[in-house]
């Protein structure tokens, strides 16, 4: 497994010199008070395709333990491994070259899944050097795709800085990108898609500012630069805003994309977004309702506005369709609600209507609902979620389904 120096190695050497930065007197405090946890997951995933492929069916547990030291003169320091396992493998996981199934990917693997030590001078700076999480604001651009049994995590330097209580900035230098696709890199015919550590040169730059819970605003830019898969390489500047009041939240966005680095194809692409969610009134079940407008914009049909480090899993459509924007661009007009039910659960509903951005193409619907509900037993959670797509003009009808168990300690 190919790891990256410049950051893995430092945070290696970091952690090895805890005790030693919080002086020998105090260095035991880092183990005493430090905490265990435990992140397991058990999950049935089905997927049925109206194309040749065989129906998927996949039973996998992914168990992530970590340990966090505690806090001595600032720093701390964290380790989580994760290990992800298949009882059931009749899917293609891109790695196990079973290609005559429908995709599901979540490959076997066992790998460091975090490696950090973070040091906090005050509320106004911290900062983070090692293999982290990075979850940026809904996670439309930087996400830990968490849905996926093999979370995707960043060997990075990240900084936030906040001046006021208004007022914050962050920064992340990323030069490795450890993806869904897991540790074990079979043969290169296996492989779809990309490796599972990507390379990478990558600046996010956010500056925000929470004037009042009716107004808050980010500012970012995105400079992504793949050195091993250079279609992915973009620029993206982009202002959110978001606000509250009473029942009503919204949120809006635009932003700006453009080729960088070793990208070869030369564009220009625009994405916006709005949304208005809504809280049931107490007379009926606690809720909400929310209705949105995304567009992913395209350049003159040439390639669309893409979100490569994305929890895309979020948006768009449970079944996935559309994980890469198509070269027409995407817009997505979608209705979902959340409603509690039977004291602690929850259910969760989706619709979508796809079109292009370009050409005026139907690409298709699609419907999704989840239940969730916590189990007897502390810590244990239940999910059972359907979603179907039905294609008109872009891809296959597509159902699929997922049984889940979530523990955590």
């Amino acid at each position: 497994m190919k790891t990256s120096v410049s950051v893995l190695s430092l945070s290696i050497a970091l952690i090895s010199s805890l005790p030693v930065l919080g002086h020998a007197a105090t260095g035991s405090a880092f183990i005493d008070e430090g905490k265990l946890s435990l992140d397991a997951r058990a999950r049935y995933e089905m997927v049925n395709q109206d194309n040749p492929l065989e129906d998927a069916d996949a039973v996998t547990v992914r168990v992530r333990p970590s340990f966090t030291t505690g806090v001595v003169n600032g720093f701390s320091g964290m380790i989580e491994a994760e290990l992800t396992g298949a009882i059931v493998d009749d899917y293609n996981s891109t790695r196990n070259g079973e290609t005559k199934y429908s995709t599901i990917v979540d490959p076997e693997s066992a790998e460091i899944n975090q490696l950090f030590v973070k040091y906090v001078y005050s509320p106004m700076f911290d900062t983070t050097i090692g293999r982290q999480r990075i979850n940026l604001d809904n996670q439309r651009y930087v996400g830990g795709v968490a849905w996926r049994d093999n979370e995707q995590t960043f060997d990075a330097i990240s900084f936030n800085v906040k001046p006021s209580k208004e007022l914050g900035f962050y920064y992340a230098y990323i030069d490795q990108v450890n993806t869904i696709f897991g540790s074990k890199d079979p043969s290169p015919k296996f492989i779809q898609g990309q490796a599972s550590e990507q390379d990478s040169a990558i600046h996010l730059m956010q500056a925000k500012y929470a004037y009042s819970p009716l107004f808050n605003a980010v500012a970012y830019g995105y400079l992504m630069d793949f050195k091993d898969l250079a279609a992915w390489s973009n620029s993206t500047y982009g202002l959110r805003v978001t606000g509250k009041q009473d029942a009503f939240s919204y949120t809006a966005e635009f932003a700006k994309q453009s080729d960088y680095a070793d990208q070869k194809l030369s564009y220009d692409a625009n994405y916006y977004m709005v949304e208005g969610s809504v809280t049931l009134p107490a007379s009926l079940p606690k809720g909400s309702i929310a209705l949105g407008y995304e567009v992913l914009g395209s350049d003159d049909g040439k390639i669309g506005f893409q979100t490569p480090l994305a929890t895309k899993h979020k948006f768009n459509g449970w079944t996935d369709t559309f994980l890469a924007t198509p070269a027409n661009g995407l817009t997505d007009f979608y209705l979902t609600a959340n409603i509690a039910v039977l004291e602690k659960g929850k259910l969760g509903f989706e619709a979508h209507t796809f079109d292009s951005d370009e050409k005026s193409i139907d690409y298709g619907n699609e419907f999704g609902l989840s239940f969730a509900h916590p189990l007897p037993v502390k810590g244990l959670t239940a999910l059972a979620k359907y979603s179907t797509y039905q294609a008109k003009d872009f891809g296959v009808d597509t159902d699929k389904l997922w049984l889940q168990v979530d523990y955590k300690y």
